[in-house]
Formats: C-alpha cells, sequence, structure tokens
C-alpha cells in the first residue's frame, strides 16, 4: 500500500468490476465531503477510456449525484473532471469528481467571461465538428 494514499476501506461508496465510487479524502470547505469515481484499471487521462468504462463511469456519476441530492439536499450539484497539467490535473488516474454545491458557496471564483461572439463559436464548433 502507498503511504501517500489517503483513502480508506470505510470510503467506498459503489463498486463493481469496471468503476469505484468513494468519498474524496480532500474536501471543500465549508461543506466537506465530495465523490470520486474512478475506473478499476488505470487509465490516465479521458482520451484513453474504453467506451465501455467511459459510459459506466458516466452511469456511476450520475448515479452518486442522485444520491448525493437525496442524502445531503444540496442546493445543486457539479461535476470535473481534469487532464494534462495545464488542465489542472494532478493525480495521474482518471477520476470524476461529483461535488454537492449550495447558493453563494464560494466554489468557483473566477469571474464569467463576456460573451463570446457567435462567428467566433461557429468557427470553434466547425473545428471540432471536423474531428468528430
Amino acid at each position: 500500500m502507498n503511504p501517500k494514499n489517503l483513502c480508506e476501506p470505510g470510503d467506498l461508496i459503489y463498486a463493481d468490476e469496471l468503476v469505484l465510487a468513494f468519498i474524496a479524502s480532500h474536501g471543500f470547505d465549508p461543506h466537506p465531503g465530495h465523490v470520486l469515481v474512478t475506473p478499476r484499471a488505470h487509465f490516465e487521462l479521458l482520451y484513453e477510456l474504453p467506451d465501455d468504462v467511459a459510459a459506466r463511469i458516466m452511469t456511476v456519476t450520475r448515479d452518486m449525484a442522485v444520491a448525493i441530492k437525496r442524502a445531503w439536499s444540496p442546493d445543486g450539484i457539479s461535476t470535473r473532471q481534469h487532464n494534462e497539467p495545464a488542465g489542472s490535473q494532478h493525480v495521474w488516474h482518471y477520476h470524476q469528481h461529483v461535488l454537492p454545491r449550495w447558493h453563494d458557496d464560494g466554489f468557483y471564483f473566477t469571474p464569467k467571461r463576456p460573451v463570446v461572439d457567435p462567428a467566433v463559436r461557429a468557427r470553434k464548433a466547425a473545428e471540432l465538428r471536423a474531428f468528430l
């Protein structure tokens, strides 16, 4: 066992042949307690996930969001996932965060950006469609 691993057996919420869901060892004040959904097999990045694993992660993410909503009655739910250092990844095993949110919880401090021009949005959409 890796001594840097802060996970405990009691953190586990759900497990099947493809994924695990557990309470994260690190929290976000003032409401600690969020879920991580991760594949059992090692995949470092979103780009590497096989379709069956990606689909199962999304299903379990939804199920965890519903459980959080029922258990803790937050005002909303956020999900997030990071890839590569420039994308704020700092754990090198894919994981999806499922976070309870409350009005004015201050979770995101970045102000909204100005509205992007529709022509720029259309160009960006076309650029992505070319790679699908």
